[in-house]
């Protein structure tokens, strides 16, 4: 059987989920942890990928005047509807897990050629 996202339709959507390698002091975060997430995610969704660490996804954001600076691990997930709900909790298991103050997930349309 397929997963369900290999039949996916015009203008269904993406996530992408940012997840930092290191936390705000500067310690790397376990490997254990991106196991997990790409675990949950696999299970719920049957399929997804992963810019690895080794592929530099650099972000920078900007708060109380001070430019913060990360190194990402990517996660993509395709779906063939709306997962805002789940997506919205998870972030909360996420922002604990990885212990952050901010997850960032972005959502967007994707068209399947």
């Amino acid at each position: 059987m397929r997963p369900e996202y290999l039949t996916q339709r015009l203008d269904d959507p993406q996530y992408e989920i940012y997840l930092p390698l290191v936390y705000n002091t500067g310690a790397p975060i376990e490997e254990q942890k991106f196991i997990q997430t790409r675990k949950d995610l696999f299970s719920k969704f049957e399929g997804l990928s992963v810019i690895p660490p080794n592929v530099l996804v650099e972000g920078y954001w900007q708060s109380d005047g001070i430019t913060y600076r990360d190194q990402n691990v990517i996660f993509k997930i395709l779906t063939i509807e709306d997962e805002d709900d789940f997506f919205s909790q998870y972030k909360e298991i996420l922002r604990k897990r990885f212990d952050q103050e901010e997850i960032l997930i972005v959502k967007t349309p994707a068209e399947k050629l």
